[in-house]
Order: C-alpha cells, then structure tokens, then sequence
C-alpha cells in the first residue's frame, strides 16, 4: 500500500510539474476573433497558428496574411517575433486560458482590446 501510495504521488507530481508552455505545442485553429467584446466580421478558419517544440512558429491570417519566427511562453505572456522581416519588434500577448484543446489570448491592436478564441487541431 506504500509504494502504491508513493507512486501515485510521484506521478501527480510529475504529471503537475510538466512545463506549461508545452500545451502551445501543435496547430491551433481559431473560432472566434472578437473586439471590445464584439464578433469582427471575419472569417476565424482563415486565422491560425502552428508552434514546434524548436520555438519556432507560423502564423495564418485573413488576407493572406503570413509570419514565421520564434516564441517563448513564460507566466502567462506569449512572446512572438517574426524573423520573416526586418527590425521586427517582439510582439507580447496576454494567454488568459491555455488547455490541452483551447487558447485565449488578449491583446491590444490600435487601442483596442481583442481577443482571439482557438482550438487545438488533431
């Protein structure tokens, strides 16, 4: 009963401990882009993201719209860079929710706050 004890708490904790940024990994498909808490008129299938265990990303966006660089996730923050243009600045978002299948994430664009809903894609 001991050791059953022992490795059921080795396992939560290993299971608990597993680096959060992780959950980004994989490709992400939006279903909701919304400003100052209102649906924009776009179409989210248009709007996606793919992140790799290198720290490497792809961006998808309407109007064909593209962008490629590096990220990294630390408390809360998604730190992206496109390193597909010159003197492009590191962009820093809000991840308000982050699960194995769903992304929130919180920006400002022009003073506005926006919100971006995704699921993860199998």
């Amino acid at each position: 009963m001991r050791i059953l004890t022992l490795t059921l708490l080795t396992v939560l904790f290993l299971s608990c401990s597993e680096r959060e940024d992780k959950l980004l990994l994989g490709e992400w498909q939006a279903t909701e882009v919304l400003e100052s808490g209102d649906s924009l008129k776009l179409d989210p299938a248009q709007v996606g993201f793919l992140f790799r265990p290198d720290n490497r990303y792809t961006f998808r966006s309407t109007l064909r719209y593209e962008e490629a660089g590096t990220w990294r996730y630390s408390k809360g923050l998604l730190m992206a860079q496109d390193t597909t243009r010159e003197n492009s600045l590191e962009r820093v978002v809000a991840v308000e929710k982050l699960t194995i299948d769903s992304l929130e994430i919180r920006m400002l664009s022009d003073g506005e706050e926006q919100w971006l809903i995704l699921l993860k894609q199998q």
